[in-house]
């Protein structure tokens, strides 16, 4: 009897223990909870605490106080005026996208991005049946044997088709769109060059302004346009993730005109069809800025759901600032732009400065950057819809898109520094990691001085830098410490590489250009300096497996001086699979007559130009790349007539449409295309399969 008591006692208390322990767990949870929200409301206080312009006063007064600082903000190519015109793809890798994938089984390319997942706009895309290219036209592409044109889009004489996307369902046309510029809205008198208000043009919606074409792909040989979105502004870059889009603009602030006529320049504006199709413009009140650095540019995100526009509106976002080159990972959208302090206008000797190209020659007279730093701003990416989380900034300026990442919640970027003297520019590179407020936690500081950087890749724990000045030095860092990066190893060769791709965990390949490193007269006529001239393509596989001592394991040169190719300047035009051991490019071989002109003429002839080749070929080279054998030529494809491409120069026989600028595989063809042609090979042969015009 005593021991059922006592058992009885003993449940009894563990009822106790459980329920008070359930209790005191929801008070623990709710605390916790009550926490995180606090967090959550703590940031959100902070993002809303960005100021807004309010009014075109505050606008016009935040502007003109801005303008004695002096603080002077590059704008990119994509963003100036005459840039809007031109149909070219935006200058900002690893493994394929994510893209979905096509209706067939079939094993195929993609384009070559930096993050795995986050796909980028290109000039050409393929579903794995059909081929999509900017001008636009839809081939049916696979099998080789049914090749045509089932579809082109065309549009009026002020749309240019830049980049696009596609998955199973959309294509996504991405354009340039050129108004009436304020000289045609302000006719000028021919005789005295006034412009006449009297007869002035109705003012057009925009300046110019970016669109968005989306299409059903239901039917390939009759799209149907669901979509149209146009969005103010001038296109630098975009991502898609998943079924979303992420565009970011620039659109330049006329001051002198803005004070002239006010009621006229209009904030920026964006129209969706999904959403009536009518012009709504940012006000004053919801445009924020950044105290301490304003500048006459807006910056506009936009992010727009493909897949749900009835329930979820294009989202547009404008800040006073601008924006040069984009990083994205799957969660945040990262903008940089850089930033010159400049004081007063100094004389400068001439040359200043050693190139790949030789002396760099300067005007005499230049204004002095007293401060080049980069600011890099961070925006939350969920659903379609982008936040403002925060600004940093470091020193120096970057090259491209592959001087960023993200890993593990922080942000890593290189940058070159550039500190100018009265007789010379001195460089030095630096390498910072940013936490989640965007503030600096680690650094290494002082790389390669009197050198830039050429390339840059991040890729994990590790990342690798390339500088420059007469050789090549590849620089391996270890960042698997934010706060405490540091280099591991360095690799001085001959040349040097515009791009990084990775190959597996311990080898890496670099695209560039040999150089030739050479001995002169220092400009000064006191003592000798040592230049660098660039010579042909160079493409090495580096092995990092040893991370103290990287080496050269292979390498190949191709062609002499002149030869080029578009994967210097982007990464797209490249196609690689490790599995398949693929890599094929675009490329322009020149050549030298030995007979006319040897290696030793840099050291005899006043003019390197004497030096240079003549085009010989332009199309795809295709190799196979393993790490035992290295890199092993395949074979030549182009879409010219037989014969040097010089000699078809000369002749005027050569067409710029048949210049090869994309390859890609679909199950086993391999693909080119130009703008004016498309041609398949046998994948393992390279025997032409057929081709079509485009």
């Amino acid at each position: 009897m005593k021991g059922l008591k006592y058992l009885a006692f003993l449940c009894l208390l563990c009822l106790t223990l459980i329920v008070g322990l359930n209790y005191n767990g929801e008070k623990i949870a709710k605390a916790l909870d009550s926490n995180t929200q606090t967090k959550i409301e703590i940031a959100k206080l902070e993002i809303e605490s960005l100021p807004t312009i309010g009014s075109f006063e505050n606008l016009m007064r935040i502007l003109e106080e801005a303008q004695p600082v002096g603080m002077m903000k590059m704008r990119m190519a994509s963003e100036a005026d005459g840039a809007i015109m031109q149909n070219t793809a935006a200058p900002e890798a690893a493994l394929a996208s994510d893209s979905d994938s096509g209706s067939n089984a079939v094993d195929y390319s993609q384009t070559n991005v930096q993050v795995q997942g986050v796909d980028e706009a290109d000039t050409v895309k393929t579903d794995g049946e059909y081929i999509y290219n900017n001008k636009v036209i839809v081939a049916k592409a696979y099998p080789a044997e049914e090749m045509q044109v089932v579809a082109t889009l065309s549009y009026d004489q002020e749309m240019y088709p830049v980049e696009m996307y596609v998955d199973t369902k959309h294509l996504t046309v991405i354009l340039n769109k050129g108004y009436s510029h304020w000289r045609e809205v302000y006719p000028t008198d021919s005789d005295t060059g006034v412009p006449d208000q009297k007869d002035r043009l109705p003012v057009p919606p925009f300046e110019y302004s970016v669109k968005v074409l989306v299409y059903d792909l239901s039917d390939r040989t009759n799209l149907e346009q669901i979509r149209e979105i146009e969005i103010d502004g001038a296109y630098i870059s975009s991502r898609k993730i998943d079924n979303n889009l992420y565009l970011v603009n620039n659109k330049y602030i006329q001051i002198h005109l803005l004070r002239d006529h006010p009621e006229e320049l209009l904030t920026p504006a964006y129209r969706d069809s999904t959403d009536g199709g009518e012009i709504k413009r940012i006000g004053y009140k919801e445009i924020c800025y950044f105290p301490g650095s304003p500048e006459a540019n807006y910056l506009i995100v936009a992010g727009i759901n493909l897949d749900n526009p009835a329930d979820q509106k294009t989202e547009v976002k404008t800040y006073l600032g601008s924006g040069q080159s984009i990083y994205s990972s799957l969660e945040n959208l990262f903008v940089a732009v850089p930033e010159y302090k400049y004081e007063q206008v100094q004389p400068l000797p001439e040359p200043v400065v050693n190139t790949p190209e030789g002396n760099l020659s300067r005007p005499a007279i230049l204004p002095i950057p007293v401060e080049e730093k980069t600011s890099i701003y961070k925006f939350s990416l969920q659903d379609g819809d982008t936040q403002y989380l925060g600004k940093g900034s470091v020193p120096g300026r970057i090259l491209n898109q592959f001087s960023m990442d993200e890993h593990k919640g922080y942000f890593r970027i290189a940058t070159t520094e550039q500190e100018y003297t009265a007789s010379e520019v001195q460089m030095t590179n630096n390498l910072f990691i940013l936490d989640q407020g965007m503030n600096v936690t680690g650094k290494i500081e002082n790389i390669a001085p009197g050198e830039r950087i050429y390339a840059a890749r991040f890729l994990g724990d590790r990342g690798y830098m390339v500088t420059f000045k007469t050789v090549d030095p590849l620089f391996v860092l270890d960042l698997k410490e934010p706060q405490n990066p540091r280099v591991l190893g360095e690799l001085k060769i001959p040349g040097y590489s515009n791009y990084l791709h990775p190959y597996d965990e311990n080898h890496i390949i670099g695209f560039g250009k040999e150089a030739l490193e050479v001995e002169e007269p220092h400009w000064s006529g006191q003592g000798t300096t040592k230049n660098a001239y660039y010579l042909g393509m160079k493409i090495a596989l580096f092995d990092v497996s040893d991370v103290n001592n990287p080496q050269e394991k292979f390498k190949i040169e191709i062609g002499d001086r002149g030869t080029d190719s578009e994967l210097f300047g982007n990464h797209k035009a490249l196609l690689f699979n490790k599995e398949k051991g693929l890599m094929a490019f675009p490329v322009t071989v020149c050549e030298r007559d030995p007979a006319t002109t040897d290696k030793n003429d840099y050291l005899v002839k006043k003019d390197p130009r004497l030096a240079y080749g003549l085009p010989v070929f332009q199309g795809a080279l295709v190799y196979s790349l393993s790490t035992n054998k290295g890199f092993e030529f395949k074979g030549m494809i182009t879409h010219h007539p037989s014969g040097k491409i010089a000699d078809l120069q000369r002749k005027s026989q050569y067409n710029y449409n048949r210049e090869v600028s994309r390859i890609l595989y679909i199950g086993d063809i391999l693909y080119t295309i130009s703008n004016g042609y498309l041609k398949a090979n046998d994948l393992m042969t390279l025997a032409e399969k057929g081709g079509i015009q485009l």
